[in-house]
């Protein structure tokens, strides 16, 4: 299945709830599959983008991160859904965000592009859907931040999915997880080049790699280092050399080739938004937050996952079927790639979905 990069103008103004406006709001998007079919909305994980499946040639190796979830005859079957993977607000990768052209100033937002929270992503998906004139969703899914962005939307406009699965997720942003962002965003402010958000674009920051090579090891279990990069060292007179070889080699491997157009601005933005999130939004409590969604939930934890263990997706189960038996199901995935298994260890959250469906 060959992709499509694909642009939608806003008509309207957006405004984020923290303050300031963006004047002419964009969001980058793909869309796969029957053009008649009930729509399905599929989200993306922080410093991802919304190349869900597919492949933009013939050529590429690799295809969308999703890629064995949507296709024909797929868990997301395309010969019967219209599927729209959305990217965020934010964002990098072609949506509204500190690389779009400020109109007031002809050149990069840059660090004043607004603060987001995670309820300005959902409202900004909403606004999308409204003024193309989506009415339903059949299934909206997605992992890790998009997880979030699943849920929150499914609290904010209750019913307008008719099913969400929310893959490596919580009701609320984890304290591990809001932890290893204020050391992300404390790395790249006091990073020189930096120079408060108006870096030079010829090159990734130092403080970008040295991110990157962090999340390595955090979003990775050390059994899966282990098993990887460890286990398949024999023993010998050399063997720990080698292991630390491997393991370097895993830590720094394609790391300026991935960071090439990213935006350290944009990592703040996402990271801010991402902090924020909490079903508990504008509710009367955290229990009556999560309580706003109506829809059956598939809830996809991976076990070695130490930003968003299971017990987090069974907080929200709890919650939910307390008032309601039986609308959600967690499922946990085994797995030794810790939190990166939501993009890893597709085949088995296809099953699940398949499954559940």
């Amino acid at each position: 299945m060959l992709a499509q990069k694909k642009d939608y103008f806003f008509k309207n103004p957006f405004y984020p709830e923290k303050g300031g406006i963006i004047q002419k709001p964009v969001i980058a998007y793909e869309e796969y599959g029957n053009p008649k079919g009930e729509t399905v909305l599929i989200t993306h994980g922080g410093l991802q983008n919304q190349h869900a499946a597919g492949k933009y040639s013939e050529k590429e190796v690799l295809a969308g991160t999703w890629d064995d979830l949507i296709g024909d005859r797929k868990a997301i079957d395309t010969l019967k859904y219209r599927v729209i993977a959305v990217n965020s607000p934010g964002s990098m990768f072609g949506s509204s965000g500190p690389l779009s052209i400020n109109p007031d100033t002809g050149k990069n937002y840059g660090p004043d592009f607004p603060t987001l929270t995670m309820a300005d992503m959902a409202r900004f998906f909403k606004q999308f859907l409204d003024e193309t004139g989506v009415q339903k969703l059949s299934l909206m899914a997605g992992p890790s931040m998009g997880s979030l962005q699943t849920l929150l939307f499914a609290a904010l406009y209750p019913g307008f999915a008719e099913k969400i699965m929310a893959v490596a997720t919580s009701g609320r942003m984890t304290p591990g997880g809001i932890a290893f962002h204020r050391f992300m965003k404390e790395i790249i402010q006091n990073d020189p080049e930096f120079n408060n958000g108006w870096y030079q674009t010829d090159k990734p920051l130092y403080s970008l790699k040295v991110i990157h090579e962090i999340a390595r090891i955090y979003y990775t279990h050390e059994t899966g280092i282990k098993k990887y990069f460890w286990d398949t060292v024999p023993e010998g007179q050399n063997a720990q050399f080698e292991r630390m070889d491997k393991i370097r080699n895993y830590l720094v491997s394609g790391i300026d080739e991935y960071l090439t157009g990213r935006d350290p601005n944009s990592y703040i933005r996402l990271t801010d938004a991402i902090d924020s999130y909490s079903l508990g939004y504008h509710a009367e409590s955290y229990e009556k937050g999560v309580e706003r969604i109506q829809c059956p939930v598939l809830l996809v934890n991976i076990s070695s996952d130490s930003e968003f263990p299971p017990y987090w997706a069974y907080e929200v189960a709890d919650i939910l079927n307390k008032k309601n038996p039986g609308q959600a199901v967690v499922r946990i995935i085994e797995s030794d790639w810790g939190h990166i298994g939501c993009i890893k260890e597709t085949k088995k959250i296809a099953e699940h979905l398949k499954n559940w469906m």
